[in-house]
């Protein structure tokens, strides 16, 4: 109706609001969120914190393909209410033992990459989608992040995601699991939603799974994903278990998992992680994510011929353009398969065609390798 109109829903006359009050049954921007207080702000919510307001509406299931039929109506917090939690957010990070963050596409949607909740009415839908995603750059929840893992409170993370953004603010690629598939890791190919998740991808998962006393979940719908697991399992020990703080849930829309949360947060997650960021006074320099100039594309590195960190082997790795490559990890979907170098992209990752497809090598594994973190095989 609002693109018939020609207008945006904030443009809208009092008599246009009215009549798309009645089509919703009722329901308007700025009502709030009729639940418990539980499902509104987590275990840990104060009673007498408001509910959080409707700032776009759906009748759109959140993610029917995956047989979440939760509407993808979306809220935020009232500021005092936001401000209160930000600060609850940085007393559990500071206690957290083994923080895990499990992030979706709703983190990536201010970078320009599309996600499937986010439906027409939402608070993004002005975001005009990249030429290419992989021009995309991070946002600054992403630098956030990157930041917190500095600074010491950030462990691992766990990435519904392929768009290399954490790792482009400077993340690190060893404390990151592609759970489903990287645009950026030649052997990690995206998994379909009825593909199978890599074995030795999942297995680590299981072991983060199992440490992890805090996780931040921050824009997905959570809606039925195995690597839920992440978010689930500490949300469900919290409720037993008095050393395990739980699962932070930061989205603007509604989730199955809203009133097992510690917490349950409501807004943009940029305004939300720039407000930890001044809370927590971190570092905010870029890490340095370039590799170094010197080798020319050849760079020595301590792994064997099997793809394997060795500290007893240096191997030059030869990433010059038409130097022939082969998928050395046996849990790799593509294990075995040769290609080449073929160039680099403006962002001077490396573009390797594999068995004919084209795939991207993030630069920043570059140091990684060369440092000997790389938590599996070489990418080839």
């Amino acid at each position: 109706l609002t693109q018939l109109l020609g207008k945006s829903e904030g443009n809208l006359d009092v008599g246009s609001m009215e009549f798309l009050s009645w089509l919703w049954g009722g329901k308007k921007l700025g009502d709030r969120l009729g639940c418990d207080c539980t499902s509104a702000h987590g275990r840990l919510g104060k009673s007498e914190w408001a509910a959080p307001r409707i700032v776009s509406y759906s009748t759109e299931a959140s993610r029917k393909d995956q047989g979440n039929t939760i509407e993808s109506t979306e809220y935020q917090d009232d500021d005092d209410v936001l401000l209160a939690k930000v600060d609850m957010i940085v007393s559990l990070i500071k206690q957290a033992s083994f923080c895990t963050v499990y992030t979706g596409a709703g983190l990536s949607r201010t970078a320009g990459i599309e996600d499937y909740a986010s439906k027409d009415t939402s608070i993004h839908s002005n975001i005009k989608p990249l030429g290419s995603p992989f021009n995309a750059q991070p946002t600054m929840a992403h630098r956030v992040l990157a930041a917190l893992q500095k600074h010491g409170y950030l462990h691992h993370y766990v990435q519904q995601n392929h768009d290399g953004l954490p790792q482009k603010a400077g993340f690190p690629q060893e404390k990151m699991n592609e759970i489903h598939g990287a645009w950026y890791d030649p052997s990690n190919p995206v998994v379909q939603f009825s593909g199978k998740l890599r074995s030795d991808m999942f297995n680590w998962m299981k072991v983060v799974e199992k440490k992890t006393d805090l996780c931040l979940c921050l824009g997905t719908s959570l809606s039925g994903m195995n690597a839920d697991r992440i978010a689930e399992t500490p949300a469900y020990r919290s409720l037993e278990e008095e050393d395990i703080i739980g699962t932070v849930i930061i989205n603007l829309q509604r989730t199955r998992l809203d009133d097992k949360s510690a917490l349950r947060v409501w807004g943009s997650l940029d305004h939300i992680f720039e407000l930890i960021a001044q809370k927590l006074e971190l570092d905010m320099v870029p890490v340095v994510i370039d590799p170094p100039l010197s080798f020319n594309d050849q760079f020595p590195i301590p792994y064997n011929a099997a793809g394997l960190y060795d500290p007893n082997c240096t191997m030059i790795w030869d990433l010059r353009d038409n130097a022939a490559v082969v998928v050395t990890n046996p849990d790799a979907c593509n294990f075995g398969q040769e290609g080449a170098i073929f160039a680099k992209d403006d962002q001077q990752n490396y573009i390797v065609h594999i068995n004919y497809r084209e795939h991207r090598l993030g630069k920043w594994w570059i140091q990684t390798i060369m440092n000997g973190k790389c938590p599996s095989h070489l990418p080839f």
